[in-house]
């Protein structure tokens, strides 16, 4: 069987040790074609020192870079990549030995698949101190068009994507994400942009990772306040670039948020906060009205300073 290769790209910022962890996970996966790219973007060396052990290992290519941002970081991965099929996992993740492997059956699928989410579960912690954002799906789903949106909730710590669509998309908008500008919701962007072209975005429980991105209870007031404000941010992009479809996932996810929780977000805890998502979104939805933005490519842009 012709396997295609697979690239793995992680955009990581002062996290040595677990990188580490991350990474040695991938290199046990039992599938024979992929390579790994390293995006640094660390204020000091002690990611590259804890890479120092990996330095001999044909596979991995570390990249130190000055760009600041988790979307920054994946687009320079990305663009480094030779490979179509691509697979991204977070920095304080470990991945289980058929990763690669189910990534690739995913993507067979259907050709129009561009994107592919797993499942990310919380791995141990002490559920009295904080929690572990993830995300999990028990049965496989295809979103074929925006209209599925909102039944695909997927994040960035186990994703896929081909290259192709990367292109076609201009990647991931740099002004979104963690770390950037808007804080958030680069992968909510992302899967908006690549329904509303015509690919299709496949969600399957047969592909997880294990997070161990413990927060406690108040850094989760600050994770919500991020992740709402930069997917308020996202909604009145779309309509400045002209895709009105948007507004009935909109209101669909309105109703959810006003009554119920999405996977997400019950992973953040009991205490829904609606007050606190809902003030974050509206002044994302703001500044996503306000802020300069590229038409052409669907993408915020820097304000240059006066």
């Amino acid at each position: 069987m012709n396997l295609p290769p697979v690239t793995v790209v992680i955009s990581t910022r002062d996290r040595g040790e677990s990188i580490h962890q991350t990474i040695q996970t991938i290199l046990l996966n039992d599938y024979p074609h992929f390579d790994l790219r390293i995006v640094d973007q660390s204020e000091d060396d002690t990611t590259e020192i804890s890479l120092h052990r990996f330095r001999d290992n044909p596979r991995i290519r570390h990249i130190r870079t000055n760009m600041k941002g988790v979307s920054a970081g994946r687009n320079l991965g990305i663009r480094d990549a030779q490979s179509e099929l691509i697979a991204m996992i977070d920095d304080d993740c470990e991945a289980p030995t058929n990763w690669l492997r189910e990534f690739v059956a995913a993507f067979s699928v259907d050709c129009r698949i561009g994107i592919v989410f797993g499942n990310t579960l919380p791995g141990p912690h002490d559920r009295n101190a904080g929690f572990i954002p993830a995300y999990l799906r028990k049965e496989p789903f295809l979103a074929r068009n925006i209209r599925d949106k909102y039944q695909v909730e997927g994040i960035s710590a186990c994703m896929g994507l081909r290259r192709s669509v990367w292109q076609v998309l201009s990647g991931f908008d740099e002004m979104l994400g963690a770390g950037a500008t808007y804080k958030s919701a680069a992968e909510l962007d992302f899967t908006i942009r690549a329904l509303l072209a015509g690919y299709f975005v496949y969600e399957t429980p047969e592909i997880s990772v294990l997070h161990h991105g413990f927060r406690t209870w108040e850094q989760g007031r600050t994770l919500i306040r991020n992740y709402w404000y930069g997917t308020g941010a996202v909604f009145p992009k779309q309509l400045r670039c002209g895709h009105w479809p948007i507004l009935q996932l909109l209101l669909r996810l309105a109703w959810r948020w006003a009554f119920g929780l999405s996977q997400v977000a019950a992973s953040l805890g009991n205490n829904p906060q609606r007050w606190l998502r809902l003030s974050s979104f509206m002044k994302g939805f703001v500044t996503g009205l306000l802020a300069p933005l590229d038409k052409t490519r669907g993408h915020f842009v820097q304000e240059k300073p006066s």
